[in-house]
């Protein structure tokens, strides 16, 4: 989760001078990109934060607790 807000925030406020995408990017741009035309348009990037922020809500409170974040922390990192 931080590794992919870092990444949308990296990717949406730097230029990237490298000529392709980690794999590791990749995953994270074709996460983003819902329609899959290769563009991330902001209602997508839009979109993806609010998939991201209900997959960590679990209690539906439309809140993060440190515990959330832990939990789907402890998820992504078992996938890496």
């Amino acid at each position: 989760m931080v590794k992919l807000i870092f990444f949308i925030i990296f990717f949406l406020t730097n230029s990237i001078c490298a000529e392709t995408l980690t794999k590791q990017e990749k995953i994270y741009f074709n996460f983003i990109d819902l329609n899959n035309d290769n563009h991330i348009s902001m209602d997508e990037f839009l979109q993806s934060v609010e998939i991201l922020f209900k997959l960590v809500d679990q209690n539906l409170d439309g809140k993060l607790s440190e515990n959330e974040i832990i939990e789907i922390k402890n998820i992504i990192e078992s996938l890496s």
